[in-house]
This record gives structure tokens, sequence and C-alpha cells, in this order.
């Protein structure tokens, strides 16, 4: 991928579903622009997140992929 080409936003959406931290995605995400974070936020099914800072939208977007998986698999070992 050349430098000036924004990478796919399904693409780092399924990136993100192979991580396995929390800590991973943040310093995945953290790379990224806050045009592309707004873009893969659609993507995952995120809405009204236009006022979000760049750090607020890493952090909503871990969230709502790799920390719901890591919250629901802790859940189902209880």
């Amino acid at each position: 991928m050349r430098a000036t080409e924004a990478p796919d936003p399904a693409r780092v959406a399924a990136r993100l579903a192979a991580m396995t931290s929390r800590a991973d995605g943040t310093a995945y995400l953290s790379e990224r622009s806050t045009r592309e974070l707004r873009e893969l936020a659609a993507q995952v099914g995120l809405r009204g997140l236009g006022g979000l800072r760049k750090a607020e939208l890493v952090e909503r977007i871990v969230n709502a992929t790799i920390g719901y998986r890591l919250d629901s698999t802790a859940l189902r070992r209880l």
C-alpha cells in the first residue's frame, strides 16, 4: 500500500477482530488519522461521534470491537 492511500476500513476492522487485547488495538488505531477513524467507526456501526477527539474515537472503536468480544468471553467463563 502506498503512503498516500488510506487503508480500507473493512480491512482495518478485520485486523481488529483478530486482536486479543485492548492495548494492541489502541496502539494499532493510534497510527490512523482522525478521518480514517471516523470511516472505521461507521464501518463498525458507531454513530454520533462527530465531536469526539482522536483518542476518544480510538477508545470507542476499541470498546466496540475488541472490548466487546473480550467482555463477552469473560462473562461466558463465569
